[in-house]
């Protein structure tokens, strides 16, 4: 790519990262006002950390997997109006309605439900577990329209969309504490009407432009693209939360754990906005042709690599002096987990650039039969590494199930397109940084070290890792 182009994607890059991180700061910037000994504690984030599960859980099977399949067949419509109504209109109806047959179950089946769970304040599923759903959906709805505007270029209502849910969703949040229940119950709450009135917008503004419309035809299609990819979302939910299951049991631990996962969540949507704002233009590489393009599509793959790797060894240190400043409860004890919490996004981005021939090829089935693996495993390690080492077992399960995701999508894109990745900066690098600032933490813990120590000798492997694969490239642009 010349470099006025990598600019133009650097530009893009950052406007699309910097909004979608919008929601969750804000999250993190309202939680020290909502946690405090005469406010919520741990044992509080645990319970709100469970929710999230019904939320994510929701938000899996209503979405279905159209954020995807939008940023695919995007390409098959935009050049028929007609055909993009249909797709718009139908996407937004398939998730209402699919919203509203998991309400009616999760209604039929609350008593069961609320059985799985240990705590007393979960058990009571109705108490919480509808809003906690209603959330799920209304997320659904905003990702699915940021999706859209963010393939189609309109950088401003995917602004709007983006910040209208960080915005009003931590003020209802607040409302719902102070001012209905100082628990996860208003926390709850609040999250499931601020969500709402977004969502309810994105749905009167789809609809007033594209109509009100249900295309079972083309939603077949769309469906049958998506339903290996909603497999996947199942076990990669799987993968989100059998930890905190596993850990819902020692409610202390999972606020601490939940509280730096949090933070790492943050990390995560950063990285998808990035991610977002380079799939796209791998793919209209990939249209007009992979092997002719193969140079475009590992610059930017490379690029998105060293974007990430550089936030997250930029982020550690400020998550960790946040979280001691600014917390009261034992909540602070998670700034000692936020380095090893935080390396984990780097082989998913791994996973994610090696997964992008396999999208477009839509070879998606393969991503089932992997998740199945790594799902099978992760169960296993929480289920004995949990009781003894706790919120380093649920580490040690998520990032072996992690690497293994890496290398299994790794070779199987390799089968399916010729793309010959730059794997010192794809591969080996980033591995061997995870692994080390792993030994980093295992030294720590067995003499004892502050936690700032093994931080921040992480953050300098993470930044010379880079500085050294980039050096000539990093010549390249100053010189211009």
């Amino acid at each position: 790519m010349n470099s006025q182009k990598v600019k133009d994607h650097f530009k893009l890059t950052l406007i699309y990262s910097a909004v979608a991180a919008i929601p969750p700061i804000l999250q993190v910037v309202i939680q020290p006002i909502i946690e405090g000994n005469s406010r919520l504690n741990a044992e509080d984030f645990a319970l709100i950390g469970m929710a999230e599960m019904i939320t994510s859980l929701a938000f899996t099977i209503s979405l279905f997997s159209m954020g995807n399949a939008l940023s695919r067949f995007f390409y098959d419509v935009n050049d028929d109006r007609n055909s993009y109504n249909s797709l718009v209109s139908s996407v937004f109806s398939s998730i209402l309605f699919r919203g509203a047959i998991l309400l009616t179950i999760a209604f039929a089946f609350r008593n069961q439900i609320g059985s799985i769970f240990s705590q007393q304040e979960l058990q009571n599923f109705s108490s919480y577990g509808f809003a906690a759903i209603i959330t799920g959906i209304n997320r659904s709805i905003n990702i699915s329209a940021a999706t859209l505007y963010r393939n189609e270029k309109r950088v401003r209502a995917f602004v709007i969309v983006n910040l209208a849910t960080a915005v009003i969703r931590s003020a209802f949040q607040l409302l719902g504490l102070f001012y209905y229940e100082m628990s996860f119950i208003g926390y709850v709450y609040g999250s499931a009407a601020g969500s709402s009135l977004v969502s309810l917008g994105v749905l009167i503004y789809s609809y007033k432009v594209s109509g009100f419309r249900y295309n079972r035809s083309l939603l077949n299609d769309m469906n049958r693209f998506a339903w290996p990819l909603f497999q996947y979302g199942i076990l990669t939910w799987g993968l989100t939360f059998a930890d905190k299951y596993f850990m819902e049991r020692y409610p202390a631990d999972l606020g601490i754990y939940m509280t730096a996962v949090n933070f790492a969540l943050g990390m995560q949507i950063i990285m998808q906005g990035l991610q977002g704002a380079t799939q796209p233009e791998i793919f209209r590489f990939m249209k007009d042709g992979t092997k002719k393009r193969e140079d475009d599509i590992k610059s930017l793959s490379n690029m998105l690599m060293a974007q990430s790797q550089a936030l997250i060894g930029l982020a550690i240190i400020p998550a960790m002096l946040y979280l001691t400043i600014f917390y009261e409860t034992d909540v602070r004890l998670a700034a000692g987990f936020i380095a090893i919490i935080f390396i984990r996004y780097i082989p998913r981005t791994q996973y994610i650039i090696f997964s992008f021939p396999v999208y477009f090829e839509k070879k998606t089935q393969f991503f089932l039969y992997l998740n199945i693996i790594s799902l099978g495993l992760n169960v296993i390690l929480n289920f004995f590494l949990i009781p003894r080492f706790l919120i380093y077992g649920a580490v040690i399960s998520i990032m072996v199930s992690d690497i293994i995701q890496v290398l299994g999508v790794y070779f199987y894109a390799r089968k399916i397109s010729p793309i010959r990745w730059n794997l010192s900066k794809l591969l080996y690098s980033p591995l061997v940084c995870v692994i080390l600032i792993i030994v980093f933490e295992i030294i720590r813990v067995n003499f004892d070290l502050n936690h700032y120590i093994s931080a921040t000798a992480s953050v300098m492997v993470l930044m010379l890792s880079l500085v050294i694969l980039y050096r000539n490239d990093i010549k390249r642009q100053l010189k211009i």
